[in-house]
């Protein structure tokens, strides 16, 4: 018996969950297909930062992408009260803000940003006195500037956009995610529209479904760095004098409450095959080096190797915006960062009204496909070592 349908998504990482939440509050009937887990790959390997900006500015100038970022902030925010166009209320942040730790002699450009607010934010330099504690005796020497920036509780978003709609989120075998339209007509799911937003493994489908044309992507290694037992909750950027950051540092719970802090920008800028005792390396010298009072004894690492694909930009560089590409009532979709998902969702449900798609007001159950599981946390799933 056919099931007709408004749209097919594959893909529940952030991009997919986002889009079928917000197109499902809207009314459209939606499938949600997730050949692993409920998100794996890109998504549960994000630190949950939702960037303001700031931090792509850091040499003295407003470039493309903290202006197109520069709002962001602020519909996170709204989903999270429940008022936004997808009801983030169920989700918890790990933190409320971020500092951008700046040692003594390197403000410049940044201070001028900051004074100036040239984002719109409330970003301000916080008194060595309000400084939380860990901080505090940590040994840092600068200022350390408040971010307005969010930071998402990963694994409690995931829940928030998938439960409420649990049932239309499902399985598809490995061997038949290649195979999209097959898997649908097998099932007799007519959807008037499909979006891919399997980062990894959109291009590829894209190409086997000929519909690639005009699409390029890109490819942007990283191999993320995790020490445990944190010292102290940190939030924050360890400005250098660059325009990225020596490191940016979040912190999170392990399973076993163990607190952990998950590193990124420069020390994680390489290789995936890159030998993990670079990263360990290049973050104990960067802890040295701001937070000198941090004893290292001890601590285990491990590192995360993650592949970022999106579309391409001239010099490999992150790009401005998220890319969506078109192949008839065909989408794919790269919400680049995090941060995107919500232009993202504009961008699909703009093409929905171009295609004459509108909100069919049905919910199709979805209880013969299988059901599908949550990722389970990068920190939960780490092999750790002490190096020597």
């Amino acid at each position: 018996m056919a099931r007709p349908i408004d749209i097919a998504i594959f893909g529940a990482g952030i991009a997919g969950l986002w889009t079928f939440a917000r197109l499902k509050r809207a009314g459209y009937d939606v499938l949600l297909l997730e050949r692993e887990a409920i998100g794996s790959g890109q998504t549960i390997a994000s630190q949950g930062i939702v960037h303001s900006g700031l931090k792509y500015s850091l040499a003295g100038k407003l470039n493309e992408t903290a202006r197109s970022i520069s709002a962001m902030p602020d519909r996170w925010r709204a989903a999270l009260r429940g008022e936004g166009e997808v009801d983030l209320s169920a989700a918890r942040t790990s933190a409320d803000s971020q500092f951008l730790l700046i040692p003594g002699g390197v403000l410049g450009g940044l201070t001028r940003l900051v004074a100036q607010r040239a984002l719109g934010g409330n970003s301000h330099t916080v008194p060595a006195s309000d400084w939380p504690d860990g901080l505090r005796r940590s040994g840092f020497r600068g200022s350390a500037v408040f971010m307005d920036e969010p930071v998402l509780d990963v694994p409690s978003v995931l829940r928030a956009l998938a439960e409420p709609d649990r049932g239309a989120v499902r399985g598809i075998a490995a061997g038949q995610a290649g195979r999209p339209a097959e898997f649908l007509r097998a099932h007799g799911i007519e959807p008037r529209a499909m979006l891919f937003t399997a980062a990894g493994s959109n291009h590829g489908i894209a190409r086997d479904r000929g519909q690639d044309n005009g699409l390029e992507t890109q490819h942007r290694p990283l191999l993320q760095g995790l020490m445990r037992p944190a010292p102290f909750p940190l939030f924050a950027h360890l400005v250098g004098t660059s325009d990225k950051p020596v490191a940016t540092v979040t912190t999170h719970a392990a399973a076993d409450g163990t607190l952990v802090w998950y590193l990124g920008a420069a020390v994680a800028e390489r290789s995936k095959e890159a030998d993990p005792r670079d990263v360990y390396a290049a973050a104990a010298k960067a802890f040295r080096d701001y937070l000198p009072g941090v004893d290292l004894d001890g601590v285990e690492w491990a590192v995360l190797p993650i592949d970022r694909v999106e579309g391409r930009t001239q010099g490999f560089h992150m790009p401005d915006t998220p890319t969506l590409h078109r192949a008839g009532n065909v989408l794919y979709g790269w919400p680049t960062k995090l941060t995107f998902t919500p232009m993202l969702g504009d961008m699909v449900a703009a093409e929905l009204d171009r295609l004459g798609i509108a909100p069919s007001g049905r919910a199709t159950d979805f209880s013969d496909l299988p059901p599908v599981d949550y990722a389970v946390a990068p920190w939960d799933n780490a092999e750790w070592t002490s190096p020597r």
